[in-house]
């Protein structure tokens, strides 16, 4: 687990994966951690839109620093979780 960073439950008692997601693709047990600074961001993002386009989503992160080390495919599947 070394440097990731523990993932923080979402406010609100929503059903989703508790702040993580599991990556397709990658060995079982590999997941996304969100810092909690990252869920809160995408949790005000999701509030004003819910269904992000691609290109939305890839304005996302240009706009806000805090979520550039994030693939564009992860905010995908955030958005989808969270849905």
């Amino acid at each position: 687990m070394g440097t990731m960073v523990a993932a923080v439950a979402l406010r609100g008692g929503s059903s989703d994966s508790g702040g993580f997601d599991k990556v397709p693709g990658m060995d079982s047990g590999k997941y996304v951690r969100y810092t909690p600074e990252q869920v809160e961001v995408l949790e005000r993002l999701y509030i004003d839109c819910p269904k992000p386009s691609s290109s939305r989503r890839q304005q996302l992160l240009r706009e806000c620093p805090i979520l550039s080390n994030i693939e564009p495919k992860q905010i995908k599947v955030w958005f989808q979780n969270r849905r």
